[in-house]
Parts: C-alpha cells; structure tokens; sequence
C-alpha cells in the first residue's frame, strides 16, 4: 500500500498530557503512523506494533483517528479535505494496515470547529 499523506490534521492528547497541537502531516502506511509540523516543528512515527485500538470516526466534515500507544490515548481530528481521495481512506487504509475499528466513544465528544 502507498503512504497516505493526511494535511491539516490537530493532535488532541490525552488529558494532561499537553495542549492540542495542529498544522501537522501525517504519514500512514505499512511501517506505521508519523507526524510531522507543527508549533514547535516535531517529527516522530509510532509504529503499529506499539500501537493497540486503533479507532476511526467521522463527525461534521472531520475524520477523526484514535490510537492507544503505551498507557496514553491520542486523537487526530484531521479535516476532510486534508485527506486525499475522502475522508472514507482514512478508515480504509487503517482497517487494511492494523483492522482498525470504528469509534464508539468520543465522536460527540469530539471539538466543534465553526
């Protein structure tokens, strides 16, 4: 599978852990989820086997992409034209890679952007 190349996406951590950080790349495929940008520029890729309950929803034209790592929950919220070929990708590309699912939780939860 190509990389699937995401602009525009905002990383929400996890509660205290540190302030949403957004203007980011991310970089999906065979290998793992890498993220780059930002302020501070940052660069740093998860590999899936570090990865556990990848999740993938969609809510009011964002895609948003949930991934457990360590004891730490993180979440993208990436806008639907920041992916290539549609939001529908995302969750393609990760159900193929790593059997993503689809998120059961926090999609209501999820940041209103006007």
């Amino acid at each position: 599978m190509p990389t699937l190349v995401i602009t525009g996406a905002t990383l929400v951590p996890a509660p205290g852990v540190g302030s949403p950080l957004d203007g980011l790349e991310l970089r999906i495929d065979s290998s793992g989820i890498t993220q780059l940008g930002g302020t501070p520029v940052n660069a740093w890729q998860i590999p899936w086997a570090a990865c556990r309950d990848v999740r993938v929803g969609r809510v009011q034209g964002w895609v948003l992409l949930a991934v457990s790592f360590g004891a730490l929950r993180y979440r993208w919220e990436i806008p639907n034209d920041g992916v290539p070929g549609g939001p529908d990708t995302v969750a393609d590309a990760l159900g193929t890679l790593v059997g993503a699912k689809p998120m059961v939780r926090g999609v209501r939860r999820a940041r209103r952007r006007g």
